[in-house]
C-alpha cells in the first residue's frame, strides 16, 4: 500500500492543511516536505520574518479520554528536543482534535516535563498548558472523522 493511501496519512494530511491554512492567514510564510511516500519527522516549516524559522509537528487526533490532554511518542519527543538544541530552532506541536473541534498550540520550550498516561513510551500534557488556537468548522470535523481509526469510543471524562 501506497504511504498516502494510509487512513492515518489521509486523516494527518487533512489537520496539515488546516494548519497550514491556519499559518498562511496568520501571515506566516509555510514550507512543506515535497516527499511524499515516506513518514516525516517535521511536518511544517515556517517563517513571518526573515529573522525566525519555526518547526512545526501536527498531532492529528483526540486527546485522551481519561485525561485533558493530549501526547505524542516519546522518542519523537526526544527527537524535537534534539534538533531545538542542536540548530536553536523554535519548535511548536500542533494538536488538532476533530472529536472536541479544537486546536491547541505548543511552544515546545514552555510546555512542562508532562507525564506518561498508562504507557512509557507516550509524553503527555495537560490542555491548559497549551494554547487554544482555533476552532474547526463542521466541514473539517466531518472530513477528519471520515478517516477515525480509533478503535475504542471516544468518552472523555
Amino acid at each position: 500500500m501506497n504511504w498516502q493511501d494510509k487512513t492515518q496519512v489521509k486523516k494527518g494530511n487533512i489537520g496539515e492543511d488546516i494548519i497550514v491554512n491556519f499559518l498562511e492567514n496568520k501571515g506566516f510564510i509555510v514550507y512543506k516536505p515535497i516527499t511524499k511516500n515516506k513518514a516525516h519527522w517535521i511536518d511544517i516549516f515556517a517563517t513571518k520574518n526573515k529573522n525566525e524559522i519555526y518547526a512545526i509537528d501536527v498531532k492529528t487526533k483526540a486527546r485522551f479520554n481519561k485525561w485533558k490532554a493530549q501526547g505524542i511518542d516519546v522518542k519523537h519527543y526526544e527527537d524535537y528536543k534534539r534538533l531545538q538544541k542542536k540548530c536553536n530552532i523554535n519548535f511548536y506541536l500542533f494538536f488538532v482534535d476533530e472529536k472536541n473541534g479544537e486546536v491547541h498550540c505548543a511552544d515546545l520550550n514552555k510546555l512542562s516535563d508532562g507525564f506518561c498516561p498508562n504507557n512509557p513510551k507516550i509524553k503527555a500534557w495537560y490542555l491548559e498548558e497549551m494554547e487554544l488556537v482555533h476552532e474547526l468548522t463542521e466541514k473539517q470535523k466531518e472530513q477528519l472523522t471520515k478517516h477515525d481509526t480509533r478503535n475504542y469510543e471516544y468518552k472523555p471524562i
